[in-house]
């Protein structure tokens, strides 16, 4: 037993200084090695989120640049869903504050990947990234640095960061227009704006894998509208027919069962 405990802390061990590698690169850990193996190995820290946060905390991950440049970050996606992949990444990516980025790159084989560009003074923060896509219940499995980042992220357990719908009337606006709920098991849903506004609805319900499974979509003006929410249905979205104008008041949302 302790020589299967040796091989295996030999081997974790071995395993925690290729990705420190990976991520750093060679230059830096040879320089600080000795710090990493006493802030990092020596307390066989397996965590990739611990491990980065304490190589960015020591200042051991170059982030920013001497003038704005060209990053193209790489998102590798396994157990993966292109069309939820994309629109969490997105999602990800703007709750971080970054807007103006286009894929330069896509690829679909046995994984999903994803290569954005965008013009930047620093490369993207992984430790604010790997927190953030946690939201939506992704985890980043492998992070390698060659030029620019390369994130392996595991979609197992994917979801939408949306709330979820209640018995309770509540209140929403979304300066968007667009509402994504999580139906939360209701068999109906009903929907109400404000009586100043003018709805022209549309309503898509999405399977567990954001596929569309219906839409409803009205060509007069309504306040309320009562709906049956479809079999295998898990999130839904609220919009305008037409311009988010229509809605600017924001929507009323609960859930009938």
């Amino acid at each position: 037993m302790k020589k299967l405990l040796f091989f295996l802390t030999i081997t974790l061990s071995f395993a925690n200084e290729a990705l420190i590698k990976n991520i750093i690169g060679q230059k830096i850990y040879n320089e600080y090695q000795g710090l990493i193996k006493t802030v990092i190995l020596d307390k066989n820290i397996t965590s990739l989120s611990e491990i980065v946060t304490i190589l960015k905390e020591n200042g051991l991950i170059e982030l920013f640049f001497n003038k704005p440049k060209l990053i193209h970050p790489t998102f590798i996606f396994i157990n993966n869903n292109p069309v939820f992949n994309t629109k969490t990444l997105y999602s990800t990516l703007k709750n971080l504050g970054y807007y103006y980025f286009y894929p330069s790159s896509v690829k679909k084989d046995n994984n999903y990947s994803i290569t954005i560009e965008m013009l930047s003074k620093h490369h993207i923060d992984p430790v604010n990234f790997i927190n953030e896509i946690q939201t939506f219940g992704c985890k980043v499995i492998n992070l390698k640095n060659d030029n620019d980042f390369k994130y392996t992220i595991d979609c197992k357990n994917e979801k939408l960061n949306a709330p979820k719908v209640t018995n309770k009337l509540k209140a929403y606006l979304n300066i968007r227009g667009e509402y994504f709920f999580d139906v939360n098991n209701f068999k109906k849903i009903s929907i109400s704006v404000s009586k100043y506004d003018r709805w022209y609805p549309y309503i898509a319900f999405y399977d567990k894998n954001l596929n569309i499974i219906g839409v409803v979509t009205k060509e007069n003006i309504e306040k309320k509208v009562i709906l049956l929410i479809p079999p295998m249905c898990k999130y839904i979205k609220i919009r305008d027919n037409f311009t988010k104008e229509n809605i600017k008041r924001g929507i009323f949302i609960k859930g009938i069962q």
